[in-house]
């Protein structure tokens, strides 16, 4: 016996009972944007795609709806996701993509050429990035006192880092706005001396050695790591921001979906990024697209694309063609029930069609004439005979006869029935 309900909150849940099973699909909408992964993947075509135009326009509800009646609860949904929007739960325990047949191959890492400054997490698009703080100036008691001295910075050398500023109040990052085609969060680094006693602990910190500080190095010994940089995978949207904008080559990310991003330039003239904007407002977890000044329309820097396709659903006007060849996958070591599936969905996703239904076609019983059928003479004669042996078995005597081999004995007797019918053609023949 199956079970299925949903129950609505923050979040949408999807819930399937069997016997001695439990299986919950819980959807967050706030992670959705609306790409129609999910919709080319179900292999039931439980997924729909809502008004996404209008919902980057403002519209609040849910950019896809599920049919928790139709669905299978088989994860496919959950693991081609690159946003994670959906969780997959059975008998209550967390299903990691991973152990399912196939996942995304995706990530975002840093390696040990990180400096921990601030760039990767000031332009994250979904706030993947972290930066925790060990140390602030404030921290330290030691102070110099009556020191006189001056503070500079070598703007040749300076890449606007921001790790001074957040460790001590002297220095203040000027911030700018990030878009696609510029994506360094600042420009330019002020300096405010009437906060500074010259400790010289900010020339140590800075990696490229652009701070020189006349002054008295205090006695204060500065621990290797000053700040920690942290990527949290669940939001993060591999857009490749953090790659970008790191001075250091620390940061690199493995996109999941390989593609080509593009405009119909011939109706191009449609484009009205002022009154619609709905590319600019949907892809808000990579931000591929801007207002080009030049071309005074809506332009995009592919360097940030996963192809997800989002963008093309919310263009009213159809101009944004968005191509994917490809999505990266890996499998687990042994073969499983339902791979064809799985590889099915895959395609689907790439071809960026639906599962196709069987065509239903409707059968209707023809009504025709009774015709009522007068049996032929022979047909007649045939019957009479076939019924003159039924009497005959009914006798004991001709029964035991046929039970022990009796032959002669039973066709003496057919030869009596036959006899009595009046109707028969072998008596005909004989007379």
């Amino acid at each position: 016996m199956i079970e299925r309900e949903i129950e609505v909150d923050e979040k949408i849940k999807c819930i399937q009972r069997t016997d001695g099973e439990l299986r919950e699909l819980v959807y967050d909408y706030r992670k959705c944007n609306g790409c129609a992964i999910c919709v080319f993947a179900c292999p039931v075509n439980a997924i729909e795609l809502g008004p996404v135009h209008e919902i980057a326009k403002g519209l609040e509800m849910p950019p896809i709806i599920i049919d928790h009646l139709k669905c299978a609860y088989c994860g496919i949904c959950y693991s081609f996701c690159p946003f994670n929007a959906f969780e997959f739960y059975i008998n209550g325990e967390r299903i990691e993509k991973s152990s399912l047949p196939l996942s995304p191959v995706r990530f975002t890492y840093k390696n040990e050429r990180c400096r921990e400054c601030t760039l990767c997490y000031k332009v994250c698009p979904t706030g993947a990035i972290k930066r925790e703080v060990l140390l602030k100036r404030q921290d330290i008691a030691e102070k110099n006192e009556g020191v006189k001295g001056y503070v500079k910075i070598d703007r040749e050398k300076c890449n606007l880092c921001g790790i001074c500023a957040e460790f001590c109040p002297v220095f203040k990052m000027v911030e700018k706005k990030v878009v696609p085609n510029d994506i360094v969060p600042y420009s330019d680094i002020l300096v405010d001396e009437t906060l500074c006693d010259y400790c010289k602990l900010c020339e140590e910190i800075c990696p490229e050695n652009a701070i020189e500080v006349e002054g008295k190095r205090i006695a204060f010994d500065l621990p290797k790591k000053i700040a920690n940089i942290t990527i949290d995978q669940e939001i993060c949207s591999n857009c490749g921001y953090c790659e970008e904008v790191c001075p250091y080559d620390a940061a690199k990310t493995l996109k999941p979906i390989d593609g080509k991003l593009g405009l119909f330039e011939a109706r191009m003239s449609r484009c009205d990024p002022v009154g619609c904007g709905a590319c600019l407002a949907i892809c808000k977890f990579n931000k591929v697209w801007f207002v080009s000044e030049d071309r005074k329309r809506v332009y995009f820097n592919e360097r940030f694309c996963i192809y997800c396709g989002a963008c093309e659903n919310a263009c009213p006007y159809d101009l944004i063609i968005v191509e994917r060849t490809n999505y990266f996958t890996k499998e687990i070591a042994h073969d499983v029930p339902w791979r064809r599936a799985w590889e099915s969905a895959l395609e689907r996703i790439v071809g960026k069609e639906r599962v196709k239904v069987p065509q239903k076609i409707l059968v209707v019983e023809a009504e025709f004439p009774k015709v009522e059928e007068t049996p032929q003479v022979g047909e007649l004669k045939k019957l009479e005979c076939l019924e003159a042996i039924e009497e005959l078995l009914k006798r004991v005597r001709y029964r035991k006869a046929m039970e022990f081999g009796e032959v002669e004995a039973f066709e003496r007797g057919v030869e009596r029935a036959r006899g009595e019918n009046k109707g028969c053609e072998e008596r005909k023949a004989k007379g």
